[in-house]
């Protein structure tokens, strides 16, 4: 394809007519118009090719959203029963809860992970400003107050005399969701009164292996049918006791030496209990320590702070 010039025409002196050259504008319009009709072109060509033509990609992607149509349907169907089903499950899930314990299950994410930002449309701009300062300086101030925590700790581990105290879980395997009761009073399932409650219930299958919570030596093993049933108690460096009820099988003797870990019974349904579980107690000295305490060292952040808040709302005890 050619584009020739239009030719153009001049009156000389003579008056005759001769053709005018070529100007740089004439030389630029001709470029252009020869460009956009190239582009043109080439677009046409495209579009009509794309139309007709699918490249492999595009019959591959073709043929994969005919077979995503035909099983969608299905897809859909079967994503509402699942759905329906663990709606189903977790109802049954809290009623159970509830039937044991006396008191509403408690919720997977707690009270401090609420994303806030969902009502932030409706505060002022000074309002979220003075908010998000007294949150910083509250955060500040409990950065300090930890830090504070760290150094007392490290202190003390520092001193000749500090004897590290009991800080395994005395189930293995121990998921926090099978947390019961806590330290503090709490309602008996057969008096049905607030009592005190003097250790934590972990929930567990019957049989399932129960570990000492570190070194030490069988200090009293106790074989009843009442109260707290089956029963071992270790002694520990430092004043330290920790102590083991409603057991099935006691697999130590008195006065024998165990490890950290070692297995010294398995749980069961000994003396007064409404369920099997392992009633776990910390002791020094005179003084009934809270179990939870020392729970830290075999649990992430998010399911430490997840067991404290259950055994503290739980109201009820398993024996």
């Amino acid at each position: 394809m050619k584009l020739r010039p239009r030719r153009k025409y001049k009156l000389d002196g003579d008056f005759t007519m001769k053709e005018k050259g070529l100007s740089l504008l004439d030389v630029t319009e001709m470029v252009m118009k020869f460009l956009l009709i190239t582009v043109s072109l080439t677009l046409v060509y495209y579009g009509v090719f794309s139309l007709i033509i699918d490249t492999d990609v595009e019959k591959r992607l073709k043929e994969e959203n005919r077979a995503y149509e035909k099983i969608y349907d299905d897809v859909v169907r079967k994503v509402g029963i699942l759905e329906d089903v663990t709606a189903g499950l977790e109802y049954k899930d809290d009623q159970l809860y509830e039937a044991v314990f006396h008191t509403p299950a408690p919720f997977d994410t707690r009270i401090a992970s609420i994303n806030l930002l969902s009502v932030s449309d409706s505060l002022k701009e000074e309002t979220m400003e003075a908010q998000t300062a007294v949150k910083i300086q509250k955060n500040q101030q409990r950065a300090q107050d930890i830090e504070a925590d760290f150094r007392r700790i490290y202190a003390l581990a520092q001193q000749d005399d500090f004897v590290t105290p009991p800080m395994r879980l005395p189930l293995s395997g121990f998921n926090y969701a099978r947390t019961g009761a806590g330290v503090g009073m709490k309602v008996s399932p057969f008096t049905h009164v607030p009592t005190t409650h003097y250790g934590i219930d972990l929930m567990a299958a019957s049989g399932d292996p129960v570990v000492a919570a570190a070194d030490g030596v069988v200090h009293n093993v106790v074989h009843s049918r009442k109260t707290q049933g089956n029963v071992i108690v270790l002694q520990h460096e430092g004043g330290y006791k920790t102590s083991y009820a409603h057991l099935s099988e006691i697999k130590v003797r008195r006065g024998a030496r165990v490890k950290k870990g070692q297995v010294i019974a398995t749980v069961g349904m000994s003396g007064n209990t409404f369920a099997p579980h392992l009633h776990y107690e910390v002791s020094r000295d005179t003084l009934t320590l809270d179990p939870m305490a020392y729970f830290f060292h075999d649990l992430g952040p998010r399911e430490y702070a997840d067991m404290v808040i259950i055994s503290t709302s739980t109201g009820r005890s398993m024996d």
